[in-house]
């Protein structure tokens, strides 16, 4: 099943990092820069992106709002309901498989000896992504958010599979794929909204789907521009602890982190209530 998706990129203040790693990633994969629109601030970020990033790469530059989460809602409300998107932040150095050389059918495998590797296919991947979620009539995929693959779920080296689950599950928003819903897409926080919205799309839908061994690689927190420059720990902390307060059966405030950002850990807590 081929499935005609559009590629979203939200950008601030990155025109040369969007140019040299996430759009650098997207032609090295060979995806068509047509379906490609990034969206920026304003007229003098529009006005930059253009002189840094030629035209061939890419279909539309499109303004929309500052900060995360207004460029969030204006990106699902610029798209039709039900369209396929894919959205990927602007700062992606490289996608990634986990694999585990050491694994045999059938037998017990060490996660110490999982290993990333470059994933060979993106399309690949998008198109298994969309059409694996429209069967299972779920509407929000993505991938496992850490690039750490001894955390993963591992496939062996010489198989093309991948290793999905379909609970409730963190999607970040820095590269997943939707049949755009507009209710479940609306962010009403500056921090954390991509928690938000994968609770919106496990209400609404049952579940969501998630690659676990498939991750990207970022400087999320390091790389200039983007929202670094707002976050805070502070505003971080405030938003978790509202999006907690608002599903608590769902997510609770984790603070063990050594960074001293507040994060949130997603569990249906009344899932496990109605198994008892």
């Amino acid at each position: 099943m081929t499935i005609n998706y559009k590629i979203a990129i939200p950008s601030y203040k990155r025109a040369n990092t969007l140019l040299t790693k996430t759009l650098r990633v997207l032609q090295n994969y060979k995806i068509d820069p047509k379906k490609i629109h990034i969206f920026v601030a304003n007229q003098d970020e529009k006005d930059e992106y253009e002189k840094v990033i030629p035209k061939s790469a890419y279909a539309k530059i499109i303004i929309g709002k500052a900060g995360i989460k207004n460029i969030r809602n204006f990106m699902a409300n610029y798209f039709k309901e039900d369209e396929p998107i894919f959205y990927i932040d602007d700062d992606i150095y490289g996608i990634y498989e986990c694999i585990n050389p050491k694994m045999n059918a059938g037998k017990p495998y060490h996660k110490r000896n999982n290993r990333l590797r470059k994933l060979p296919d993106l399309k690949a991947l998008l198109d298994k992504g969309f059409a694996m979620a429209k069967e299972k009539k779920l509407n929000n995929w993505g991938i496992y958010p850490v690039y750490n693959p001894y955390f993963m779920k591992p496939t062996h080296p010489t198989k093309i599979e991948f290793y999905t689950t379909t609970g409730l599950r963190y999607i970040e928003g820095g590269f997943t794929g939707v049949f755009n819903k507009k209710k479940s897409e609306v962010r009403t926080l500056d921090d954390k909204e991509d928690y938000e919205r994968s609770i919106k799309y496990y209400l609404a839908d049952g579940g969501v789907l998630r690659f676990n061994n498939i991750t990207v690689e970022t400087k999320c927190y390091k790389e200039k521009g983007g929202m670094q420059v707002k976050r805070t720990k502070k505003r971080i902390r405030k938003s978790a602890e509202t999006l907690v307060k608002r599903y608590p059966d769902l997510c609770s405030l984790n603070l063990s982190k050594k960074s001293g950002f507040a994060e949130v850990r997603l569990h249906d807590k009344q899932t496990h209530k109605n198994k008892k």
